[in-house]
């Protein structure tokens, strides 16, 4: 290959891989810190929230992540993150974590399918309103994805989420991902186990909504 050709190669691919970096969804992230389960739970997953903003939000190089919005469901639904660019925002995304290592581990927690319902509506409505009232510079998405974490099964996660959402607008809604955390119970088998699985519901024709699980000790 000539070193033109390697030249025009080399061109079309960095304007390939910047392009698809502007196209990527904002997400919102939706977690479950209902007791008893967050007790368990919380000090992983805020420090592997922790970890990932240091990184995301100080990556050189195009936008990974354009805007994320995070909502936590404890004894009540809270939007603990509104709407902010990642990049160059790491004092932000490292409060929301505090706020989330400071969610009550006790308490009962009723109509958690209603909670989870609301957050992806809330979600959804937060993002219009973001795109409509400010200028979003290089963000060319126009859509959202939208993951949960919890300790439920994520089956029955996504089987709620799917009754109560049936009859909303979703138009903005790219994904919808259920994050299933489960906790190894023998200190001797530590392992982490992941599995994808993508239900058959005949009203996921488009494949949007999945559910992962993740097995830690």
């Amino acid at each position: 290959m000539s070193a033109r050709n390697r030249s025009c190669s080399s061109s079309i691919l960095q304007a390939c891989s910047s392009s698809s970096f502007t196209r990527q969804p904002s997400r919102v992230l939706i977690v479950d810190a209902s007791p008893p389960w967050w007790s368990e739970t919380c000090t992983v997953l805020c420090q592997a929230l922790e970890d990932f903003f240091f990184l995301a939000s100080s990556l050189a190089g195009p936008v990974r992540v354009p805007l994320l919005s995070v909502f936590a469901i404890s004894v009540q639904l809270e939007c603990l993150l509104p709407f902010v660019q990642v990049k160059g925002n790491l004092t932000r995304l490292l409060s929301c974590v505090e706020e989330l290592r400071s969610l009550p581990q006790e308490g009962c927690v009723r109509q958690r399918g209603a909670l989870l319902k609301q957050a992806v509506l809330d979600s959804l409505q937060q993002f219009k309103q973001y795109m409509c009232h400010t200028a979003h510079g290089d963000i060319n998405s126009n859509c959202v994805e939208v993951t949960v974490l919890t300790c439920q099964s994520g089956q029955i996660v996504l089987k709620q989420l799917e009754q109560g959402l049936k009859n909303s607008d979703l138009m903005s809604l790219r994904r919808l991902l259920v994050v299933h955390i489960t906790l190894q119970q023998s200190l001797s088998d530590r392992s982490l186990a992941c599995s994808l699985e993508t239900p058959s519901s005949e009203d996921d024709q488009e494949g949007r909504r999945t559910y992962l699980v993740i097995t830690y000790s």
